[in-house]
């Protein structure tokens, strides 16, 4: 996209999402928890789903509207494509692999493995990070700083080895 939103005007703008949900609707932001809502509707033998899924409701529509924007925003944006130098860095490489048709499977096993690990970690990585940090959860800041831990480790301690 050649005019994102600002980082200085996007970052305030999720970050008021967090108190508006909480003071306006007594929710909390995050995706992750609407697995736990789908899991209730087809799982409805295992313990772990057997709850009053209603008040979630929402959640599953919330991850509709991510997944139609996700679909809507090649068309709504201005996107620029790599430059041949860009392509040329680690990244381009990478993205040159990978994004092929011949992996949609592997996204797709892999998004399953993902939304368990987020359900068994009580939350995602934006979800410790946005939300259980503001709310001073001391899991969510020890998730928060491993996360970042981990992806300096593997952004200069792997993946310039590998490519």
């Amino acid at each position: 996209m050649k005019n994102p939103l600002a980082w200085y005007i996007a970052g305030p703008l999720i970050g008021l999402i967090v108190p508006l949900l909480l003071i306006l609707r007594e929710k909390q932001f995050g995706i992750s928890s609407s697995y736990r809502y789908i899991g209730s509707k087809i799982f409805k033998s295992i313990p772990y789903f057997k709850y009053n899924s209603e008040p979630d409701k929402w959640q599953l529509h919330f991850a509709y509207g991510l997944i139609l924007a996700g679909f809507l925003t090649p068309f709504w944006g201005d996107f620029e494509t790599i430059t041949s130098e860009e392509a040329n860095t680690i990244y381009g490489k990478i993205s040159k692999t990978i994004y092929t048709p011949t992996n949609i499977l592997y996204f797709f096993i892999g998004g399953i493995l993902i939304g368990f690990g987020t359900r068994y970690a009580n939350g995602c990585t934006s979800g410790h990070c946005i939300m259980g940090v503001s709310q001073f959860s001391k899991s969510s800041i020890v998730a928060t700083v491993s996360f970042f831990i981990g992806g300096m480790i593997v952004s200069y301690g792997i993946i310039p080895f590998i490519f």
